[in-house]
């Protein structure tokens, strides 16, 4: 049954999620350290580290006005909508994939992207659900988690994607990195990979 599961792993990591930004690489101690609360020592009012979690407390607070370039988080830089290009790392062998996802200005996302259903072998994953958090400005830190099922409807893993990713000056670009992993149904981790992205804003195009 692992070694099956391992190779439904391997074999459909298309569905791997795809969120995570910053304008340079971030080093996986960096980035871990970031996200376990050790370096985040300068969130905006409205937000609080829970061991370790950063969590958004004022749904108010993520409507606020970029900052001014006084290192003060811009919160409402990352909300909108996106279409975002994953690239794997050369040995993978992997292709790139296309993903969307949305941050709303409370703190929570969601995403969807190519490849959630494989058919060797049999696997479906869900919409990616999870929660953001502004780490200083333009920059920001995000954890969510897909379920992955057979197609019976019976879930058989998780996938866990977290990062850290910078939104341009521009405000319609970002750039990053992240870090998945699979899990069993037992919590034990199957499968993890680090993964680059970037990122564009869907702008409105009248018809």
């Amino acid at each position: 049954m692992i070694k099956t599961f391992c190779t439904m792993l391997a074999a459909g990591l298309t569905i791997i999620w795809t969120d995570a930004v910053i304008a340079q690489w971030v080093d996986r101690e960096s980035m871990t350290r970031l996200i376990n609360g050790a370096s985040i020592t300068r969130l905006a009012p409205g937000t609080t580290t829970h061991g370790g979690m950063v969590a958004v407390t004022d749904a108010k607070a993520s409507a606020l006005p970029e900052a001014a370039n006084n290192g003060t988080p811009s919160k409402n830089a990352l909300v909108g909508s996106w279409l975002e290009t994953v690239t794997f790392p050369p040995e993978s062998g992997r292709p790139q994939l296309k993903g969307l996802v949305t941050f709303h200005g409370d703190g929570t996302m969601v995403n969807s992207d190519q490849g959630t259903v494989t058919v060797d072998p049999p696997s479906v994953s869900t919409s990616g659900h999870g929660v953001w958090a502004p780490l200083e400005r333009r920059t920001f830190a995000y954890t969510q988690f897909e379920l992955i099922s057979d197609l019976s409807g019976n879930l058989v893993g998780y996938l866990k994607v977290r990062g850290i990713y910078t939104v341009a000056q521009s405000g319609d670009e970002y750039t990053g990195n992240s870090f998945a992993e699979v899990f069993d149904t037992a919590g034990n981790v199957l499968f993890s990979v680090d993964v680059t992205n970037a990122g564009q804003r869907i702008q409105l195009e009248l018809p």
